[in-house]
């Protein structure tokens, strides 16, 4: 019975094995051969290795040039409108300045704070106690 038992030990641990190292063997030659080729792209892994005929036609692209036709797509060769919402210079120096009083502002309720006196020091805390005297069996 125990050697029926290690037998199939045995053979979980070579299968296991047989997981783990077969695909760190075969990855290096799946992907050095794909990296001999540059016709991978074009006939796949299998059409590389075996030099078959790229299955790419050599007819006229099937991109068009954005000749204004298709307008559900929009046209890449066109530039929009500048933005006409755009802030002015006083507008934005007014912003600036809000933001500079504000910041003055905080300044000033700081100090404010830490300039109020602290009260009278704090009462010292009780004494830590002693530890209890425990014994097992008697308490």
């Amino acid at each position: 019975m125990a050697a029926a038992g290690q037998g199939i030990a045995a053979g979980k641990r070579t299968v296991g094995a047989a997981i783990v190292f077969v695909p760190m063997i075969l990855a290096p030659l799946v992907v050095g051969l794909s990296a001999c080729s540059d016709r991978v792209l074009d006939t796949g892994l299998y059409g590389a290795v075996t030099g078959a005929d790229s299955p790419v036609n050599e007819a006229a692209s099937p991109i068009r040039a954005m000749t204004g036709e298709r307008t559900g797509y929009p046209n890449l060769g066109t530039v929009p409108p500048r933005p006409t919402n755009l802030t002015t210079e006083a507008q934005r120096e007014q912003a600036m300045d809000r933001l500079a009083q504000d910041r003055a502002a905080s300044r000033r309720t700081k100090t404010e704070t830490e300039a109020i006196p602290m009260p009278e020091p704090l009462p010292t805390p009780m004494a830590v106690p002693p530890k209890p005297n425990l014994q097992p069996g008697r308490s």
